[in-house]
């Protein structure tokens, strides 16, 4: 496969008065073509700021202090703003958790979709309902020609949703970013969701970034998964590994929550998530692993390649970071 997107030493921070919020912190990863790479953690992991620092949407007080974005070869953080507002949607598309928060409700949702369109391939508004209506009936809208004159309150959750897959593959991407979109949805329309954004993934040969806390999800669409903690990247591999021969601690606690929730919660994942302003010294998931040394405690594990797979733990590496 060829890769598509290299993300290499990543850092963004937030400067707050209470001090540095180091939110993503030296995290590396690659997608690959026609490939679905999973990003699983906990809430304030750093998923979503991943996405947003791939689009170069992170606004103050946050800031990219370094590393690189190579998309098709291309340093994003190289790039003009004229350049990334060319780029976003027709080339890489984010995909919102809530729809509520990212659709106008002034303006029809037929409206909006043809914003696209007319931004982006500099079609008339006429041409532009067209080309609207064929990509609500291929997000499987009902009666697309008459929902183009809904506003968004008039449409449930799960129809919402497929508005903003329709808008966000309307340009054809090659990469899809999914920021948790079935997170407000009940269980029955989060499978739909999850099975019409493959579909329509398949069908214009895109790959996708999948960001969840639900690695079940994750099991199910993605072909690759990388988990994060606490602003690090702790493990990266085929989904089929990571979910039956997890390596590192958290991600061991991560399975054995998913596949025994009541019995497991206090054995296997104690404690919560580390403050990122003043993270714990050496490994900062060590607070709460169960395997927890002392050389954890002082020094950052490096990065451990082991059959394809890479683990930041000092269970595989032995060496100081």
């Amino acid at each position: 496969m060829q890769e598509i997107l290299r993300i290499e030493n990543l850092k963004v921070y937030y400067y707050l008065p209470q001090g540095i919020v180091k939110a993503v912190d030296d995290v590396s990863f690659n997608v690959y073509t026609d490939e679905v790479l999973g990003i699983a953690g906990e809430s304030g992991s750093g998923k979503s700021t991943v996405a947003h620092a791939i689009l170069r949407l992170v606004k103050p007080p946050g800031e990219i202090i370094g590393g690189r974005i190579l998309f098709k070869g291309r340093d994003l953080l190289k790039l003009s703003e004229d350049e990334m507002r060319a780029l976003r949607g027709r080339e890489i598309t984010l995909i919102f958790q809530d729809p509520s928060t990212y659709l106008n409700p002034v303006y029809t949702v037929g409206f909006q979709i043809g914003e696209v369109y007319e931004a982006h391939e500099k079609v008339k508004p006429k041409k532009a309902i067209h080309k609207v209506v064929d990509i609500l009936r291929s997000v499987k809208i009902p009666d697309p020609t008459r929902r183009i004159y809904s506003y968004p309150h008039e449409l449930s959750g799960g129809m919402k949703q497929r508005i903003l897959i329709s808008m966000g593959i309307a340009l054809t991407p090659t990469l899809i970013i999914a920021d948790e979109p079935t997170s407000a949805l009940d269980v029955t329309i989060q499978a739909q969701i999850i099975e019409l954004l493959d579909e329509m993934r398949r069908e214009i040969r895109a790959s996708m970034i999948f960001i969840t806390h639900d690695l079940h999800l994750l099991s199910e669409i993605s072909n690759r998964i990388m988990v994060m903690y606490a602003g690090k990247c702790v493990e990266i591999g085929e989904t089929s590994k990571i979910t039956s021969d997890p390596l590192h601690p958290y991600t061991k606690a991560l399975m054995q929550l998913l596949r025994y929730p009541r019995k497991s919660k206090l054995q296997s994942l104690r404690g919560s998530p580390p403050s990122l302003i003043n993270p714990p010294r050496g490994c900062r998931f060590h607070p709460r692993c169960l395997y927890s040394m002392d050389t954890c405690r002082e020094y950052e594990p490096n990065i451990v390649n082991i059959n394809g797979r890479t683990v930041s733990c000092f269970l595989y590496s032995g060496r100081y970071g």
